[in-house]
């Protein structure tokens, strides 16, 4: 399966994961965290396992210790109290062997829930409409893969806590409950009224998580942004700009943080008090009881040590119900993240034609907005395969737009652009995109060698090819006088290359892919006239097949071309 598929298909298994019908937010949490908690079944049972072992070990040493008071210690049996000695020590190694087994077990199961995540999360992202929020917001978008860490870690340690806390309260209030009905109904009594108190707040708890979600994307966006846009910054003399918009995005997340921990911190006080308050209700009434001989000394040990222990996941259910209450905002995230649409970009089944095709327009309209200003009205022309076409007109009319509705980045309002008499829309996003390709006029540039960032679309690419398509691009001789040529590492945005560079190396990367059609959009505007017209010159020499459309400003490009498109 081809990269792309594979990235397809992953979006697809993230949607079915968030898809829940019906419920609320706790609900749709729940049955995430059991689907991905499947996934890792085979890792998450044994975790499991061992922790309820932990669970049970808690009961043994009280227990022990009951009998040694009772049973033992007034016997004088040396013997039994070495027997409960050695049981006590073993009971030590268990715990530790299953303590470690626990940790590694669910820690093994949460980096592999955190791949299963990440991965097809960021193929979402990558197959996200050019129109959706997240690609225009990138601090929500980094915001929203924080919250994947939060999830992963809540489907293996949240579970098991949840699991173990839940399985540890039932075990101790039913032994309270054996031991001693009274003690155990007004301790069973103290942990529900603090489980009331969480589902009170619950939907508070979720307010303030939400604020907060939104509150870290602001601060996120502008610190990305001012890193990127620092050398702007700079010709503007705007660092004090920049410094004033991080304190107060700063300062509101603080403030939507502080509104988190005031609440979190108030369970936490719930839970503590609710431990408090078991280990005083035994110390009154079982000490009650044992004054008036309703109760043995070792019992009354085995009932506080029981108490004891039953604070412990008492506590554990707090927390683990304050990161649920937090996770329903990263369901929430994710979820719509995953929900779409989402752009289908493998070419499956993809062959070069031997005869490229003619793409007509008819009467092509849009508009950015239902309602707004037509960008586009009424637009037709034919091209067929090997003619050279520039798109002229004045900034904002449109010029850019058909170039993205060529490319299948926006549909039409109105109208039909139709590929070998096919509709566009009727031929699959990642067979249109290889047979389609835009060169733009700003060119990004990733970490990486010139020859990682040339076969970013053509990875099998050989070296000769990568020599022939920067030759065309009159890029050649240039690369070949770097320090390593083809293998000098070129730092994220291209620092070590000039605008013109750039765009040139935009158009080797488009030739590496042997497209139909070749859209110019501005794409020698960084080019001083002659080497403009070596570039266009030998691309329109060497691709004699390819339909090229330039779109353009000036006047030297429109005149290689055999005909204009004019956009008004």
């Amino acid at each position: 399966m081809s990269a792309d598929r594979a990235g397809d298909a992953a979006v697809a298994w993230l949607a079915r994961l968030f898809e829940v019908a019906g419920g609320g937010d706790l609900r749709r949490l729940l049955t995430v965290l059991v689907r991905l908690g499947l996934t890792q079944c085979r890792r998450m049972v044994p975790a499991l396992a061992a922790a309820l072992v932990l669970s049970v070990l808690a009961l043994l040493p009280p227990a022990l210790l009951a009998y040694l008071i009772d049973e033992a210690f007034p016997a004088h049996d040396a013997m039994a109290v070495a027997a409960i000695g050695a049981a006590l020590a073993l009971a030590a190694l268990t715990d530790a062997a299953s303590a470690v087994a626990r940790r590694l077990l669910a820690a093994i199961a949460g980096i592999e829930m955190r791949r299963a995540v990440l991965e097809p999360a960021f193929a979402a992202v990558l197959r996200l409409p050019a129109d959706r929020q997240e690609v225009r917001d990138q601090g929500l978008l980094g915001r929203t893969f924080e919250e994947v860490e939060r999830l992963t870690q809540g489907a293996t340690e949240g579970l098991l806590e949840l699991a173990l806390g839940l399985g540890t309260i039932v075990v101790l209030a039913a032994a309270m409950l054996v031991v001693n009905p009274m003690v155990g109904a007004i301790v069973i009594a103290i942990v529900t009224g603090l489980a009331m108190v969480h589902v009170l707040l619950a939907r508070i708890m979720r307010g303030r998580e939400t604020a907060w979600f939104a509150a870290r994307s602001r601060y996120w966006g502008h610190l990305v942004e001012a890193i990127a846009y620092v050398a702007t910054l700079r010709f503007n003399s705007a660092h004090a700009f920049a410094e004033r918009r991080f304190a107060e995005r700063l300062e509101h997340d603080l403030a939507a943080q502080l509104a988190v921990v005031r609440l979190s911190a108030l369970f936490d006080a719930a839970g503590r008090l609710a431990g408090g308050l078991i280990t005083a209700a035994i110390a009154v009434v079982g000490g009650l009881q044992v004054i008036h001989g309703g109760m043995s000394v070792g019992d009354f040990v085995l009932f506080l040590a029981i108490g004891g222990s039953l604070s412990v996941p008492v506590l554990g259910l707090v927390k683990t119900f304050d990161d649920l209450q937090a996770m329903t905002v990263s369901v929430a995230r994710l979820g719509a993240l995953a929900a779409g649409p989402h752009e289908a970009v493998a070419a499956a089944g993809y062959v070069a034609s031997a005869r490229p095709a003619p793409l007509a327009v008819d009467g092509l309209g849009f508009r950015y907005r239902a309602g707004g200003r037509p960008v586009l009205g009424g637009l037709s022309f034919t091209l067929a395969p090997g003619d050279r076409v520039a798109v002229v007109g004045p900034s904002g009319i449109g010029k850019s737009t058909l170039a993205g509705l060529l490319f299948g980045v926006r549909r039409p309002d109105g109208g039909s652009i139709t590929l070998g008499g096919r509709r566009l829309a009727e031929i699959p996003l990642g067979q249109l995109r290889r047979r389609v390709v835009v060169v733009p006029h700003e060119i990004d540039v990733f970490t990486g060698t010139v020859a990682d960032n040339m076969t970013i679309g053509a990875p099998a690419a050989s070296l000769a090819g990568l020599r022939k398509a920067a030759a065309v691009a009159g890029l050649d001789a240039e690369i070949m006088a770097l320090p390593q040529g083809y293998d000098t590492l070129l730092g994220q945005g291209g620092v070590d290359l000039s605008a013109g560079q750039k765009q040139r190396l935009g158009i080797a990367r488009a030739l590496l892919l042997d497209p139909e059609i070749l859209i110019l959009d501005e794409s020698t505007s960084a080019l001083d006239a002659a080497t403009e017209a070596r570039v266009l010159d030998a691309l329109l020499c060497e691709r004699a097949a390819t339909t090229i459309v330039a779109i353009t400003h000036r006047d030297s490009v429109a005149q290689r071309m055999q005909r204009a498109i004019p956009i008004a």
